[in-house]
């Protein structure tokens, strides 16, 4: 019986390696129990939608977004300042038992908060601070309004640390650009038989960040359906916001098949493995995994599972969402790779970006987004581990264990 042990060597990924195991998207941080007041930002409603218009094959939908703080501190809410929320918003697909990631959105910069009372009674007072009990709403519009949206890449998710004013303009020509853009071939009804997609948004800010302890639950989603025969498909929301998770825990609601694993980067934010192995009608085995990153600032480079050697591999696929719109990343798709980890006899089935020190823009999965993995095999799974290697140099090394199932 081949070792599920997978050793992939420290000099090519540096540092140590960790073994990250468990779920609980909305565990308790050990900082949240040292008691204190604190603000507590949600997203309490994802509650209106624009269809913004169809271009060159894709089309640009909004969301409209209600925060609240469940907390027991005002949050800072100053819109001269970097002291306030930014929010941004995502697309994604479930078809055939795949979650993949469609679409992203540029970043709304929060400005004078209300004191509407959606998730508790609002009793303070709002402007520069968004008080205990207090709801602000942000519609369609204002979250799709481009000369108004700023880069992602300009903001450390984990600190909540961005610049203000923002430094990258991009680009506000035509009705995609800044919103979240979608392939028209990815939600046309009738090529998506059977579909549903979920619509996601998240708040960061620095004083309700992953550093502080009460990040965790910055993110909610609500799920859409998407009608008509022309783009811009008609999109409606589907039931309630489901708010503190994020998009991938709809794919366990729809599939309690499926497992989500934390992964706590050390002295960084948190990602999430989403996988399931399924026996196929044609016989041999599918094994989906999706990879979402909340609040890692270090982000991820390449996924690596391991193989046995004489296992047969076929219907190997990547799925990630473009940036866009003058957005500074790189969007070259990771690359396939099937052979041995390189000073070791493991075979694994890699998918791999380009470095961190080729380029500090290559692309990585950065926060709030999620990139999706496909592989058929003719063997069964087995619970072992496969790696996750981190883009940006840190401490507690490059490399992180993840449990799985993996086609050995």
């Amino acid at each position: 019986m081949l070792q599920t042990r997978f050793l992939l060597p420290v000099a090519l990924v540096g540092g140590t390696c960790l073994a990250i195991f468990g779920h609980n998207l909305q565990a308790t941080p050990t900082s949240a129990l040292l008691g204190g007041p604190q603000p507590d930002l949600i997203v309490g409603s994802i509650h209106q939608l624009d269809e913004n218009g169809t271009q060159n094959g894709q089309s640009a939908y909004s969301f409209g977004t209600t925060s609240c703080n469940i907390g027991t501190a005002d949050l800072a809410w100053e819109s001269w300042n970097r002291n306030h929320p930014v929010m941004g918003s995502n697309l994604y697909r479930l078809k055939d038992g795949r979650f993949e990631m469609l679409g992203m959105s540029w970043l709304k910069h929060g400005f004078s908060a209300l004191t509407q009372s959606l998730c508790n009674t609002c009793t303070g007072s709002g402007g520069d601070h968004l008080s205990p009990g207090c709801s602000d709403p942000y519609s369609a519009w204002l979250n799709g309004f481009q000369s108004d949206l700023a880069a992602r890449s300009e903001v450390n998710a984990y600190t909540g640390f961005f610049p203000y004013p923002p430094i990258i303009q991009g680009s506000n020509s035509g009705p995609l650009a800044k919103r979240v853009i979608v392939d028209n071939v990815d939600v046309d009804p009738a090529l998506n038989i059977g579909a549903r997609y979920f619509a996601e948004s998240q708040y960061v800010t620095n004083d309700d960040s992953a550093l502080t302890g009460f990040g965790f639950n910055n993110v909610s989603y609500r799920e859409v359906s998407i009608s008509g025969s022309n783009p811009p498909y008609n999109m409606s929301f589907v039931g309630s916001t489901v708010r503190e998770d994020a998009a991938i825990e709809a794919w366990k609601v729809a599939d309690p098949s499926v497992t989500i694993v934390e992964i706590p980067v050390p002295n960084d934010g948190t990602m999430f493995l989403g996988y399931k192995a399924t026996a196929a009608a044609g016989g041999g085995w599918d094994y989906d995994y999706t990879l979402y990153n909340r609040d890692s600032d270090r982000s991820a480079r390449a996924i690596a599972v391991p193989v046995a050697a004489g296992t047969n591999l076929s219907d190997i696929s990547f799925a990630d969402p473009e940036y866009h719109s003058g957005e500074v990343y790189v969007n070259t798709d990771w690359t396939s790779f099937d052979g041995l980890y390189p000073g070791t006899s493991q075979r694994v089935q890699a998918w791999v970006g380009g470095s961190f020190n080729a380029n500090p823009n290559n692309n990585a999965l950065r926060w709030g987004t999620s990139y999706s993995f496909h592989l058929h095999s003719d063997t069964a799974p087995v619970a072992a581990k496969l790696g996750v290697v981190l883009f940006k140099p840190g401490g507690g090394g490059n490399l992180i264990f993840v449990a799985a199932d993996i086609p050995q």
